[in-house]
């Protein structure tokens, strides 16, 4: 009986129409945000007016605005990272990763080589997901900082308790 079931589940399975699924953010068409448009948390909307077309990114990583953004068509990895609140001290800008779709490998973007040598800086499209990742040495160094600030500070306060016995 479970084997005929089966049987006929899968013959089913194969005569159905498949329809494939997308995720929302890589449809074909652009964003459209009407004015009166009110995001949710995570969610900004740069640049809305009436006739502006706005292309949706998802941003994380070290930016103070993680989430979907809807800026404007042709703007670029600067810009849109202007957009997203800027970036800090934390922000590796060497190694900025871009997952577009219909392409297969992420787009590895230096965005400092490519601030001081002036190149072009690559435009954002539709439903790309940006990554900026965080500068760790960065957050070492200054930890190393502090914790030599303090051990110098202890072993001062050390010697001065000592000598004045």
């Amino acid at each position: 009986m479970m084997r005929t079931v089966i049987s006929f589940v899968l013959v089913l399975s194969f005569l159905l129409p498949v329809t494939p699924l997308h995720a929302e953010s890589v449809d074909e068409e652009f964003t459209h945000i009407s004015p009166k448009h009110s995001p949710g948390g995570g969610e900004f909307v740069h640049g809305q007016g009436y006739g502006k077309i706005l292309i949706r990114l998802l941003m994380f990583g070290s930016i103070p605005q993680q989430g979907i953004h809807y800026v404007p068509e042709g703007t670029d990895l600067l810009f849109g990272i202007l957009y997203a609140g800027g970036y800090g001290d934390s922000t590796k800008l060497t190694d900025i990763t871009i997952r577009r779709k219909g392409m297969p490998e992420l787009i590895h973007v230096d965005l400092e080589s490519i601030i001081e040598e002036g190149a072009a800086i690559p435009k954002l499209k539709d439903g790309d997901i940006i990554n900026l990742p965080f500068n760790w040495r960065r957050d070492y160094q200054e930890f190393m900082f502090f914790t030599s600030i303090f051990s110098s500070l202890t072993g001062l306060i050390l010697s001065i308790a000592l000598l004045t016995r």
